[in-house]
């Protein structure tokens, strides 16, 4: 057993690197997530590790996902569940209430 948490441990590290991808969005919609990550760093101290734009757009990106929909993710992308709830814990972005 522990020898498959190891496994699963190792494909959460590949699956939590980061890489680069370019996207084309509307700019309204580019504007909104600026907007948001605005928001997000208002009244935080200058030492305070603020919010990014990667940061709404990952948390827009990732937060819908349900309980209900990890075993499949995790069948078609072995580790997901692993590497999903890694990135939660670490994540550091609340949205505005």
């Amino acid at each position: 057993m522990a020898h498959v948490s190891r496994i699963s441990a190792r494909r959460s590290d590949i699956l939590n690197q980061r890489r680069s991808i370019s996207i084309e969005l509307p700019e309204f919609a580019i504007r909104a997530l600026e907007y948001r990550a605005e928001v997000a760093n208002e009244g935080s101290a200058p030492d305070d590790e603020s919010v990014t734009f990667n940061d709404v757009i990952e948390w827009y990106v990732l937060s819908p996902l349900s309980v209900k929909e990890m075993p499949h993710l995790e069948e078609a992308v072995p580790g997901f569940t692993s590497a999903f709830t890694r990135w939660l814990f670490e994540s550091t972005y609340s949205p505005p209430e």
